[in-house]
């Protein structure tokens, strides 16, 4: 018996024992076996009891076929990892909340990926910076960006957004001027 029912069959035994000394036996008797179903069968905490019920949410499963269905449309432009994560989370997934946050992951990404081709788009010149040196950032910004533009254009989103971290007053700049 947990604490609060514990306390409850106490406060019923002194009840139970006030009606007596009153003479109300009727009172005493309603209250005592109230008193002898505690014993036998305690009363679940709310808390309990929903979990015990479990409705199932049919908009959980519709949400998580969507997701499912989009991830696979983009095979070819998620990267594999990203694309195994999202996909095992979404069968984890119990929540609309879980769900929730696989779908802005998945969002991210797309977004990236439609910047980098926007990216891909752009023509990409020759290097128009003037000044030349070790310490020029838009120029060695700039090189970096075609560098990785050549091995993977969804590259340049995260390395944009990893720049920036590093970099926050330079970087502005340098992204500013850059063909990419």
């Amino acid at each position: 018996m947990n604490e609060y029912n514990a306390s409850l069959a106490k406060s019923l035994e002194e009840k139970i024992a006030f009606f007596k000394n009153a003479s109300l036996h009727k009172e005493a008797e309603l209250l005592q076996k109230r008193l002898d179903s505690l014993v036998k069968e305690p009363v679940e905490s709310t808390a309990a009891a929903t979990q015990k019920i479990q409705i199932k949410n049919p908009v959980i499963d519709i949400v998580r076929h969507n997701l499912r269905t989009k991830v696979a449309a983009n095979t070819r432009r998620i990267p594999e990892l990203e694309k195994k994560y999202i996909l095992e989370n979404t069968d984890k997934a119990q929540t609309l909340k879980d769900l929730e946050t696989l779908q802005v992951a998945y969002i991210e990404r797309v977004m990236k990926i439609r910047k980098a081709n926007r990216a891909v788009a752009a023509t990409v010149g020759d290097n128009t910076i003037g000044d030349t040196g070790p310490y020029n950032n838009e120029k060695i910004f700039s090189e970096a960006l075609r560098l990785i533009y050549s091995q993977d254009p969804l590259w340049i989103e995260d390395f944009k957004e990893l720049y920036f971290t590093i970099m926050p007053s330079s970087s502005i700049t340098a992204a500013s001027k850059s063909p990419l």
